[in-house]
Order: C-alpha cells, then sequence, then structure tokens
C-alpha cells in the first residue's frame, strides 16, 4: 500500500497503527491494532440494523480479534508501540 501512512502522521487509513475503545461502559477497554478497512460510505446508510449499526473503522487488534469503531474511538497509537 503506497498510502499507507508509515509514521503514524496525516489521516487514519488502512495499514495505520491505532488504539481503539472497544467495549463499552465498564467493559471498556484501549487496544491497539491496524485498520484493515474503511466503511465511511456505509456509515448512515441504513446498512446496519438498529442494533447492531455499521462502525465506520475496522481494526484488526494486536490480540487476534477484530474490532470495529466510530471516529470518537479511534486515534493513532504513540509512536512507541508501532
Amino acid at each position: 500500500m503506497s498510502d499507507t501512512p508509515k509514521d503514524n502522521r496525516g489521516r487514519i487509513a488502512p495499514g495505520a497503527r491505532v488504539r481503539v475503545r472497544a467495549g463499552s461502559g465498564a467493559r471498556s477497554a484501549r487496544v491497539s491494532g491496524v485498520v484493515v478497512d474503511d466503511y465511511a460510505a456505509e456509515v448512515g446508510t441504513g446498512a446496519g440494523h438498529e442494533w447492531a449499526p455499521v462502525r465506520r473503522w475496522a481494526v484488526a487488534a494486536d490480540d487476534g480479534t477484530l474490532v470495529f469503531a466510530d471516529d470518537c474511538d479511534i486515534e493513532f497509537a504513540p509512536l512507541e508501540e508501532s
């Protein structure tokens, strides 16, 4: 990927190393991983269900899980984690 941000600067895009808030409430935690897809085109279009709305970002977490997150739940990982 030539447009992959290697130094975690600029906009978040597939290939960027990030931290996301996974879960909700008392069970939420920050996990690190790599963005694998951006679903911006599907967010807010009614493509999901009321009980399972489409989230913008798909992130492959370091623990092997796949996490879906909104813009407010994602940030670049500190460079020491990259």
